[in-house]
């Protein structure tokens, strides 16, 4: 039997969240690779620091990863598999600047995201993680017990239209997933419903429904002992898992500029192992 590669990391807190300490993304053989889906699996978030490659260098790696969401941008400079992460002195907000997990409201939502800085300003742009295995885990049992039994309808955003190339609103799909969900990695519940996507919840009226996702939204917002905070650096590479992390754009460098560019994994359909 093949023995299971090992990354030397240093955590970002006990429980979750991940430094490289010695990885050169690009030189990394198969084994590592896996060896990196299983840590982010694991520890929700992994940084890797001084990762010089090309926008093409950085899709290829991301393929190793899965598959990709295309971005449908009309922008030919980039490969289509890489968005591209910007706010200048033109921007009045930053994308992402809500807790939220990449494109919740497709069939399939995301696995890994892998996010590469290039340009960063003097200070602040950090980008703040939540993690959603204990969200779960420090939920009260009776309420664990509630939000299992509950699905909730994501629906996509327009700004959406822009990534599909797609003109309305009616076009863009909406699906149903479990309010928790099982990591197929690890086997561990985490609670998979977000401000940015969710519409409503499918089992409850729409007042009960409304408080039910206030509650859960303010448990992940004020969750501190179980957040991170990634601190951006030219050649910063971040990997997330949107299986079972949330993360928070922090939009507190105006008119400084931020430029970095994303790929994101395709996962697999939403479910929960009772």
């Amino acid at each position: 039997m093949t023995e299971a590669v090992v990354l030397d990391y240093k955590p970002l807190s006990s429980q979750f969240g991940a430094e490289l300490t010695t990885a050169t993304l690009l030189k990394m053989s198969d084994g590592e690779v896996e060896a990196l889906q299983q840590l982010v699996a694991e520890r929700g978030v992994v940084v890797a620091r001084d990762q010089v490659m090309t926008v093409q260098e950085h899709a290829d790696f991301a393929h190793r990863l899965g598959p990709l969401t295309v971005h449908q941008t009309g922008n030919t400079e980039l490969p289509p598999e890489l968005l591209l992460v910007q706010t200048d002195e033109t921007s009045k907000r930053a994308v992402g600047g809500a807790w939220h997990s990449d494109i919740s409201s497709e069939e399939r939502p995301p696995a890994l995201s892998m996010l590469r800085m290039e340009v960063v300003p003097s200070a602040g742009g950090d980008t703040l993680f939540a993690d959603m295995y204990q969200a779960f885990e420090t939920l009260s049992p009776v309420v664990q017990s509630l939000v299992e039994g509950l699905t909730a309808r994501h629906d996509s955003k327009g700004h959406h239209l822009y990534l599909r190339g797609i003109k309305t609103l009616k076009e863009l799909p909406s699906h149903v997933h479990p309010v928790v969900r099982t990591h197929p990695r690890t086997g561990r519940k985490a609670l998979f419903v977000n401000a940015s996507f969710v519409a409503r919840i499918m089992e409850t009226n729409k007042r009960e429904g409304e408080a039910i996702l206030a509650m859960l939204y303010e448990h992940v917002a004020l969750g501190v002992d179980f957040h991170s905070r990634v601190q951006w650096q030219p050649n910063t590479v971040t990997f997330w898992d949107n299986r079972c992390v949330q993360h928070h754009g922090v939009f507190d460098y105006y008119p400084e500029v931020r430029r970095g560019y994303r790929a994101t994994s395709i996962g697999e359909v939403p479910y929960l192992e009772t």
